[in-house]
């Protein structure tokens, strides 16, 4: 079995890397740290609502863009790292709804060309995105065609799994957990951290708890606590403290420079 390092550093400059977890719950924070630490460039991140994991990578100096429905680390604080970034014009925020984020990855999930809603019609996001509108042809109704949003790659944080990529969520299942099956399930590889890797027989014991089957994920690599500082239901609840403690230290120095400046003195180096 490869190691975080090993399946991380597959992630390659200039991916869209989906993230799993919502606000400061599941957050695949290992992989995260590994993603970080591998010193990759150019990411958009995809993630349904950021905390963390946006802060880390911004430091990182990892990201060009973030899609998300917000970035918080409410109620710890701000996301001061993503804000600063944004507002120096060092990274692109592109906000969508929850229901436009969602949409996208339906249809990435479904591979079908676009999805139909009428969830942001009247708003601003039609002339931001570029999004068009459909007419139904059954009754003439017009609705916004969400054309499909398909990550390289997904990480996800699991419960529990097996060896043949079995992965599982406890019952009853955490708040927004479907948000990941989508995200993996639109994604063109998926990774899962877990917290627990078990055996097949004892996945097969409890088969109404599996979430993603071993044919739709590419890797799995156990990692102890590996959504910490964020919470991962029932059996850690995430640490305000450490959370804030990560948000504020500057990991990754390099970073300090901002991503634009150093692509600058990279170039000089070369």
């Amino acid at each position: 079995m490869a190691t975080l390092e090993q399946v991380v550093g597959r992630i390659r400059d200039g991916a869209v890397v989906g993230i799993g977890g919502t606000g400061l719950s599941r957050k695949p924070m290992a992989a995260v740290r590994a993603l970080a630490a591998s010193r990759v460039r150019d990411l958009e991140v995809v993630t349904f609502v950021g905390s963390l994991d946006v802060e880390l990578l911004v430091r990182s100096g990892a990201v060009r863009a973030v899609r998300s429905s917000s970035v918080t680390l409410a109620p710890v604080g701000a996301a001061s790292a993503f804000t600063g970034a944004v507002e120096r014009g060092e990274i692109c925020d592109i906000e969508e709804s929850e229901w436009v984020l969602l949409g996208g990855l339906r249809a990435a999930a479904a591979g079908i060309p676009f999805i139909p809603t009428r969830a942001a019609l009247g708003s601003e996001l039609l002339r931001a995105r570029g999004l068009r509108q459909v007419t139904d042809p059954y009754t003439g109704v017009s609705a916004l065609a969400i054309p499909p949003l398909r990550p390289n790659v997904a990480l996800i944080h699991a419960w529990r799994a097996d060896p043949a990529g079995n992965v599982q969520a406890p019952w009853p299942p955490g708040h927004l957990s479907d948000v990941d099956l989508l995200l993996a399930r639109a994604a063109e590889h998926v990774i899962v951290t877990t917290d627990s890797l078990v055996s097949e027989a004892e996945v097969k014991a409890s088969a109404a708890r599996t979430l993603l089957f071993g044919f739709e994920v590419d890797a799995i690599v156990e990692t102890e606590r590996g959504a910490f500082p964020t919470a991962a239901p029932p059996d850690y609840a995430a640490d305000p403290s450490q959370i804030a403690s990560e948000a504020a230290a500057t990991l990754y120095p390099a970073a300090a420079e901002g991503p634009s400046r150093r692509r600058k003195n990279e170039a000089r180096s070369r």
